[in-house]
């Protein structure tokens, strides 16, 4: 595990399993290498995303909740 992902997965806030309306909710952090133009340099940044499962729609659906730049 690189030192990036373990850094992400640190500052990741833990979710309760169920919401009070019974909807699965989840983070999911991934660690991305980007070009920044600025600093001429591959520089990894994590990508937290909500994952919930709504069970009136029966279906999953996630959003990107932030992106930090990691080191």
């Amino acid at each position: 595990m690189s030192i990036e992902t373990r850094m992400a997965i640190e500052q990741s806030r833990p979710m309760p399993q169920w919401s009070e309306n019974r909807v699965c909710v989840r983070y999911e952090t991934e660690v991305l290498s980007l070009w920044d133009r600025e600093a001429w340099a591959e520089v990894a940044h994590a990508f937290t995303y909500e994952i919930a499962w709504i069970p009136d729609r029966q279906y999953w659906r996630s959003f990107l909740c932030s992106v930090s730049k990691l080191g």
